[in-house]
């Protein structure tokens, strides 16, 4: 099962809206095939492990998978079909799915046909891979990570910032990490000061991966057309009262109620967004802060002084780990209202 977990982790933020999936078949103690899934719509990782054998290699043999098997048609049959069509009589599940669609007729359906199975390995570990996953179905909600970067003295900018342009407080490692942090979440959200001040491009310049949706805060439309976040590297998401309209990669959400972030957020999960780092500004991050809408929240704390400028968001509070990195050290903070 753990190496089902090492698997599954290939695919991360490439399989969006599924859930990250490794395989292992077991014969006589030994690993004779593996897979995983891969990106969204192609085949899943049940299928890429059973392709590699015969049906002479497949007898005796057991499934070890982090995830029940899917049981519904969506873009790819279901896995149910094809474990129990390839005669497998045990499969071992870490978790069950809470995606309603399978939401344990998966195991149902390999059971009925007579295969003997066992769910629950490792299954806390199952679940923190996909957490973003199970969040989205048993919340009703994306997976919400705050991160910010913030001076020695309490700053995340200086006083004199330059508009339009970046005044970096963390080191490079650390901006290199943050572009990691972009490619594995479904989408990134930032507040229309944000874009104003630094003009982000809100991509995965630094890290090979998929760009995220990118989400902007814009209540009454003030952010100047010409800036970064409306190039086509990314679909996004402008949240503003004034205007309903989509053009190419751009879609102007009109929320009625701008300033109610569950209201912004329902409108995320109505476009099946299941994660959503949120990087600026601090009027953003506070907000989302004080009304209890986070479930970790990363601020790298480097030794730079500013002395003055725009004060850090409050740090909230929940369970704690800090990792001291190259240059800056990165505190880790989860919701302990959430877990």
């Amino acid at each position: 099962m753990q190496r089902c977990l090492v698997l599954a982790q290939k695919g991360f933020g490439n399989t969006y809206p599924n859930p990250m999936v490794g395989a292992v078949v077991i014969k006589e103690g030994a690993v004779i095939a593996e897979g995983w899934h891969q990106k969204a719509g192609t085949p899943h990782a049940e299928v890429h492990a059973l392709a590699k054998l015969s049906p002479k290699e497949l007898e005796g043999t057991t499934l070890y998978v982090n995830l029940e098997p899917c049981s519904h048609h969506g873009k790819t049959p279901p896995c149910c079909d094809l474990v129990i069509a390839k005669g497998i009589k045990k499969v071992v599940i870490g978790a069950k799915d809470p995606n309603p669609k399978v939401a344990g007729n998966g195991i149902k359906s390999l059971q009925e046909s007579g295969i003997e199975v066992v769910v629950g390995v490792l299954e806390d570990a199952c679940i923190e891979l996909n957490k973003r996953f199970y969040f989205f179905h048993t919340q009703k909600r994306p997976y919400i990570i705050l991160k910010w970067a913030q001076s020695a003295d309490g700053y995340i900018a200086p006083k004199n910032d330059v508009k339009g342009s970046v005044s970096w407080i963390s080191d490079a490692h650390s901006q290199q990490l943050v572009h990691r942090w972009r490619a594995e979440e479904h989408a990134i959200l930032v507040g229309r000061k944000t874009v104003e001040a630094d003009n982000p491009q809100l991509t995965t310049r630094k890290w090979i991966g998929t760009n995220p949706i990118r989400l902007v805060l814009d209540p009454k439309l003030k952010i100047d057309m010409n800036a970064a976040i409306f190039n086509d590297c990314a679909q996004t998401i402008i949240y503003n009262e004034l205007l309903a309209k989509k053009e190419k990669n751009l879609v102007w959400e009109k929320v009625e109620e701008y300033y109610d972030l569950e209201f912004v957020l329902k409108r995320a999960t109505q476009h099946g967004i299941q994660s959503i780092l949120v990087e600026g500004g601090a009027i953003t991050l506070n907000d989302f802060i004080s009304k209890q809408l986070w479930d970790e929240c990363r601020i790298f704390h480097s030794s730079k002084i500013l002395k003055d400028g725009t004060i850090a968001p409050t740090t909230p509070k929940g369970k704690t780990t800090e990792k001291k990195g190259i240059g800056d050290s990165l505190q880790i903070i989860k919701n302990k209202f959430i877990l």
